[in-house]
């Protein structure tokens, strides 16, 4: 407490020896005795205001502070010090009020007039504040801060010219100094006068060879004076004296390609794809154009592929670097390689919904099912409204004769089905073959009339209704026309015929059942072929060349 009591008393010594110093109006005072009790009590209000002050009861502070200019308005600390206090309050007006005070007593102290012209600066009176820092500056013209603020309110007003005078100003008295002449380099930008904004560049690479901003603003401001040429000579400059810059590379990778030069192109692209530093996101901005002229020119998907090989070992674990990758590999047929990238995909991101739906259809294409059912319970449990990943879920049980754990996907599944007819037929088919398979018919018939509701020309559904129809010996008339529909579709499909030969068959026209059955071996042979013919000529009498046509079957496999 003595301390601190201590350190009232020197602060309040001091401004009592500031007070006593000043040349003080002349008063008619009514005697000594008043003129020193008066003193007195001014002395006790400010040495009670800076207490107050340094606890930080302002308000207290403030009270006395005010007390001191009401009994002597002809001492600038008190306005001073109250106007500190106003701006700590926020209140500014106030604050600008007592500080001009302060600095009309004083006219020449410096603090009063820094204070005076910050509020001026704050309250965005720009002219005025604009008097006050050149006071300063023919007062103390050592000062730099002093010109950078009068350079600021001068560009506040718009008066750039002015501001770059000042600026001049202070680099004859410092010398050149890079941070003055990026400043001005910027305001000749918005001058438009790229010629002096170049000039200041120079000077800052003429003293610093080294600074490597310099050379990043010179080349930046080429290009905006539409110098491409010397833009280009002062990034290759940089890359010579920075050459782990990957945006100097990046850079030259763009001037490259718009000179044709496409080689050196592809050398800064993979200078660039090899830094770290570098964000992902701007680098698959650049394989983007790439990837788009693959089509047009297929010469360009070797480096292509090398960048994208850069870009994920890089980004490890980034997931659409591996998306771009798996589907330019797929893109080349290059399936297996593809197949690899795309569950890295969803291991890094498992909200990659295409991914997924790309990675399924590689599985049901290599015939990888028990991949595909685990992957695909995997896709549905992330996206339990997407009705694909149910379809494909059921195809791959259904492949490996799981027929009743296909069907619990493909209900759920078209019930998520919206405006897509063709997918909902094709769950309703495969609904039809997996409810025939487990004998259950009347559910199979009503899944394969709900696909041929949804698409009455669907030759697949046609097709197996009227086979298994055909099989059951059951509406034939019905899978009879559903056949005949089928060959009028597609008139070299064996398969088709077949079916319709086999139709007749069970209709018992023996005759034209064997025209039909021959035209399908004439396109094809297939082991069911020669068995439905052996069975016709069997049922004709010909018993003789349906004993060729048993023997002939087991050489030749079934046409999927």
């Amino acid at each position: 407490m003595r301390k601190g009591l201590s350190i009232f008393l020197f602060l309040f010594f001091c401004f009592n020896a500031n007070i006593n110093a000043q040349k003080k109006p002349k008063k008619n005072w009514i005697n000594k005795e008043e003129d020193s009790k008066s003193d007195y009590q001014y002395k006790t209000h400010f040495y009670l205001a800076l207490k107050e002050k340094s606890s930080e009861n302002f308000d207290e502070a403030l009270k006395h502070f005010i007390k001191c200019i009401k009994m002597n308005p002809l001492e600038a600390v008190s306005f001073y010090e109250a106007g500190l206090i106003y701006r700590s309050q926020n209140n500014l007006e106030k604050s600008l009020e007592y500080s001009k005070k302060a600095a009309e007593i004083e006219e020449e102290n410096k603090w009063y007039l820094e204070f005076y012209s910050q509020n001026l600066y704050n309250r965005q009176e720009f002219f005025k504040a604009i008097k006050v820092y050149k006071k300063l500056i023919k007062n103390y013209p050592k000062n730099q801060d002093y010109y950078i603020q009068l350079a600021d309110c001068y560009i506040l007003l718009y008066k750039l010219k002015e501001a770059i005078k000042v600026y001049n100003n202070l680099e004859i008295q410092k010398g050149i100094n890079p941070q003055l002449c990026i400043k001005k380099h910027r305001i000749y930008l918005d001058l438009k006068d790229f010629s002096s904004a170049i000039k200041e560049l120079k000077k800052i690479i003429s003293e610093y060879p080294e600074d490597k901003e310099a050379y990043v603003l010179l080349s930046d401001c080429y290009i905006l004076n539409d110098d491409f040429d010397n833009a280009f000579e002062v990034l290759k400059k940089l890359a010579e004296i920075d050459p782990s810059s990957s945006s100097v590379h990046l850079t030259l990778a763009d001037f490259y390609i718009k000179k044709g030069d496409t080689e050196n192109y592809f050398k800064e692209l993979e200078i660039v794809f090899l830094s770290s530093k570098i964000d992902v996101q701007i680098k698959i901005k650049k394989l983007i154009p790439l990837l788009q002229s693959l089509s047009e020119d297929t010469t360009l998907f070797p480096k292509t592929l090398q960048l994208c090989e850069t870009l994920i070992s890089v980004h490890v674990t980034h997931a659409m670097s591996h998306y771009i990758y798996a589907d330019l590999l797929r893109s080349n047929g290059e399936e297996e390689r593809a197949l690899k990238q795309y569950k890295l995909v969803i291991k890094f991101d498992k909200n990659q919904k295409e991914a997924w739906s790309e990675l399924l259809f590689l599985e049901l294409q290599f015939q990888n099912y028990n991949d595909m059912i685990i992957e695909s319970e995997q896709a549905i449990e992330l996206f339990p409204t997407n009705p694909i990943f149910y379809y494909l879920n059921a195809l791959a049980n259904y492949n490996i004769s799981n027929w009743e754990e296909s069907i619990y996907p493909l209900e759920t599944g078209a019930s998520f089905i919206y405006n897509n007819n063709n997918l909902s037929s094709e769950m309703y088919s495969l609904l039809g073959g997996a409810y025939n398979e487990l004998k259950k018919f009347i559910e199979s018939d009503n899944a394969y009339e709900k696909a041929l509701e949804y698409s009455p020309d669907n030759v697949q559904v046609l097709n197996n209704y009227a086979y298994y129809l055909s099989l059951r010996g059951e509406n034939l008339e019905k899978a009879k026309q559903m056949s005949m529909k089928t060959i009028e579709m597609f008139p070299m499909e064996a398969n088709y015929f077949d079916t319709y030969a086999w139709i007749l068959y069970k209709m018992k026209n023996y005759k034209e059942a064997k025209i039909w059955m021959q035209k399908a071996l004439d396109i094809s042979e297939s082991q069911t072929f020669y068995d439905h013919m052996a069975d016709i000529l069997t049922e004709l009498g010909e018993l003789e060349e349906a004993e060729g046509y048993r023997i002939i079957a087991p050489k030749h496999e079934d046409n999927e």
